[in-house]
């Protein structure tokens, strides 16, 4: 930077006073000056001269001393250079935060963010898949989900029930992603549907992430059980059900659920009119929004019947599923995704028992 004025303007922006900035830029120019030389080089007025002489020699920017008459010098330029250093490293900081907080704004009062960028998207979806309880629902690219291996098997290992629909294409080519299925998945399904990033986590938490020639780049986070139902219909009709399974683990017995019309198919197709099934439901209030755990025996499967041999309309699976449960002398109503009307929305459940 040769021009000396525009470093007493950098200086000023940096902390200095207006006259400190002057009286130093004057003292570089002089190198060693009487107070009466400096104010000839700069607009500081020679009474002032001597405050703000003693305020840079405490800040340890100047030196002064008699010989006659006070005179200043810059003895070392390396406190200064340090200070405008620490400050270019702390407006570099806040460049790097803006364009941070630009890529992922919120908007206030809400349970909704919009991301400017996909990237940005899916890491807010893996942070919440490494604080998962329950169950993941994934529906991505074989790079995603390379990209994700690792606090998917941290969740497995937690005991999360994990479903991925793997986007078709890719995924036939690499033959190393298969091995990987055991380790992050307890079923996996090759999508062939033209589909977006998708997290479902838990029941109330989803992530949408786009990146195509035609919408370009965003992503949708929500917090929010309305539209979070919404997502989960969509990844369950379009992204799950249709398609083939490339993987499923042995869950053994009790087997284990995380969509509640999984649950009542099972229990139609097994259960003969004497038998009773005993279920655990593992879930969330939908009053006092509090976490829950019921046991008990299965009174009432309340359904649209579609499971018959007959054309299923779209508009039909949106239709209520609940479950009718017996605990303790008391009835619960347990619905699914997005569950208002009943007593509980089911984020996981177990058959325990048909007798």
């Amino acid at each position: 930077m040769d021009d000396l004025d525009e470093l007493e303007g950098v200086l000023a922006d940096a902390g200095f006073s207006g006259y400190e900035a002057a009286a130093y830029v004057g003292l570089l120019r002089l190198r060693d000056a009487s107070v009466s030389e400096l104010a000839d080089v700069c607009s500081v007025p020679r009474s002032r001269l001597y405050d703000v002489l003693e305020d840079l020699e405490e800040a340890g920017y100047v030196e002064t001393y008699e010989r006659e008459a006070l005179r200043g010098r810059v003895a070392n330029v390396s406190p200064a250079a340090e200070e405008l250093r620490e400050r270019a490293t702390r407006l570099e900081d806040a460049a790097d935060h803006l364009e941070d907080r630009w890529e992922r704004p919120r908007f206030e009062h809400t349970d909704m963010s919009v991301f400017q960028t996909h990237a940005a998207t899916v890491t807010e979806a893996t942070a919440r898949v490494d604080a998962a309880e329950h169950t993941v629902h994934l529906c991505v690219s074989p790079d995603e989900l390379l990209e994700l291996a690792d606090p998917l098997r941290d969740a497995v290992d937690r005991g999360v029930v994990i479903r991925i629909a793997v986007q078709a294409g890719e995924a036939d080519g690499d033959e190393d992603l298969p091995h990987l299925f055991p380790d992050v998945a307890a079923e996996v399904r090759r999508c062939e549907s033209t589909a977006h990033f998708i997290a479902l986590v838990d029941g109330s938490f989803a992530a949408l992430a786009v990146d195509n020639e035609w919408d370009g780049q965003y992503g949708l986070v929500v917090d929010d059980n309305a539209l979070t139902s919404i997502l989960h219909w969509y990844y369950q009709i379009q992204l799950w059900e249709p398609w083939d399974t490339l993987y499923t683990a042995s869950m053994g017995s009790p087997t284990t659920y995380v969509s509640i019309r999984e649950l009542i198919r099972d229990i139609e197709s097994v259960r003969a009119d004497d038998e009773t099934v005993t279920v655990r439901v593992e879930g969330v209030e939908t009053q006092s929004k509090e976490a829950v755990e019921i046991e008990g025996e299965v009174v009432d499967v309340i359904y649209t019947d579609i499971y018959e041999d007959r054309d299923v309309t779209f508009a039909q699976q949106f239709i209520q599923a609940a479950l009718r449960i017996r605990s303790d002398g008391e009835e619960y109503t347990v619905g699914g995704y997005g569950a208002v009307l009943e007593d509980v929305r089911a984020i996981q459940m177990t058959i325990t028992d048909i007798d």
